[in-house]
């Protein structure tokens, strides 16, 4: 009685320890294949080593280099020959990703994109649905600290090409000034010269008129000083500029002519044009 009474104890009793086993099993089961799966999903890489974790869910980090669209879907290349690892938009999802600011928001910047590795056309690629899996990545603190000296850099070199073209600036000003001045100069003397032609071109006041021939008719003062001044030895210009034109002029032979004026006034030139006998003029 008391062997019987302990098989059907222990009987009662394996079961229930073979239930507890079981369904323990499970739960280290799950705990085992859940912590692999959640260290890769933390995992980051480097783009250039997506093919050797095909399959697996991870980050991928890289500068995007190239960005092409079509209307079917749009790839987002870590290499400029797109022949390596891409993100890929299928058209389906461009309500979230606008095809038009993909390139504004991330040509050349660096980003991270989480997802699950596949092939396509033996490169490796994510597939993206979410624009929480597509992010801009944080800067490390010895990117941040080149990026502050490249930017003291880039502002001192402003700086200095600043001061390079005020210094052009004021050299300029004085190259002007400078040529002003010449300018003005030259001005001057232009008018100067100017003035002189004017003043070489106008011709000079005509003589005053010679007085009219008197005939014997009494004469004002200046008109009987000019028949005085009427003299041997003058040309027949000069007699002609005193007294004026003749009345008449009568060749005598030999060369020589007498103008009469009338009233009894007469010269008589020789063969050479020159006064030589005076008739009717008053003694100088």
């Amino acid at each position: 009685m008391r062997h019987a009474a302990l098989a059907l104890v222990l009987a009662a009793a394996l079961p229930a320890r073979a239930a507890d086993t079981t369904a323990a099993l499970p739960a280290r089961a799950v705990g085992t294949t859940a912590a692999p799966a959640a260290r890769a999903a933390d995992t980051t890489i480097p783009w250039d080593q997506a093919e050797d974790h095909v399959g697996e869910t991870v980050t991928v980090e890289g500068r995007v280099l190239g960005i092409h669209c079509s209307q079917l879907s749009c790839l987002l290349a870590f290499d400029p020959t797109f022949n390596r690892f891409t993100a890929l938009i299928q058209a389906e999802h461009f309500n979230r990703f606008p095809p038009d600011q993909l390139d504004a928001l991330y040509s050349g910047r660096k980003v991270e994109v989480h997802g699950t590795i596949t092939t396509r056309d033996r490169k490796p690629e994510i597939e993206l649905s979410d624009p929480a899996d597509l992010k801009l990545a944080e800067a490390t603190k010895d990117e941040k600290k080149k990026q502050a000296a490249d930017a003291a850099d880039t502002q001192a070199q402003i700086l200095d090409r600043l001061d390079t073209a005020l210094a052009n600036i004021e050299a300029l000003t004085d190259r002007l000034a400078a040529a002003q001045d010449r300018m003005d100069r030259l001005i001057a003397q232009l008018d100067v010269t100017t003035q002189a032609l004017v003043a070489a071109a106008t011709p000079p006041p005509p003589p005053p008129a010679p007085p009219q021939a008197s005939y014997g008719e009494p004469q004002p003062r200046a008109g009987y000083e000019a028949l005085r001044t009427v003299k041997r030895g003058m040309s027949a210009n000069e007699v002609r500029r005193l007294v004026g034109d003749p009345q008449i002029i009568e060749p005598s032979g030999n060369g020589w002519t007498t103008w009469s004026y009338g009233y009894g006034r007469s010269v008589s030139f020789d063969d050479r044009g020159r006064a030589q006998s005076l008739t009717g003029f008053p003694n100088p």
